[in-house]
């Protein structure tokens, strides 16, 4: 019975052993872990940022080549109109805060 007590403190010592020098550290489980959600979080902003390029590049080749989205883009960002465009101004009452 002496020889099986002493073969299983020998394991437990040696688990102990093994899972102190593995969990934490540099390169332990622990930090493994969080290298690991790191990298998630970087890969789906990675996705993120793949498509506002792609949607940043439809965008510039529209503003290079179609002249109905260019004028589009005129009329509503710059606030322009056309020449024979009709401006209708609709006056409101003024509120407290002298904002429409």
């Amino acid at each position: 019975m002496d020889i099986s007590r002493s073969i299983i403190c020998g394991i437990i010592i040696t688990a102990a052993l093994t899972l102190g020098c593995t969990v934490p550290g540099d390169k332990g489980l622990i930090s493994v872990y969080h290298m690991q959600q790191e990298l998630a979080d970087i890969e789906s902003k990675n996705a993120e940022l793949r498509q506002k390029n792609y949607q940043l590049a439809q965008k510039a080749f529209l503003l290079r080549e179609n002249m109905a989205y260019i004028e589009h883009v005129i009329i509503k960002e710059m606030n322009l109109v056309r020449p024979d465009d009709i401006i209708v101004v609709f006056k409101g009452k003024r509120n407290h805060c002298g904002v429409d």
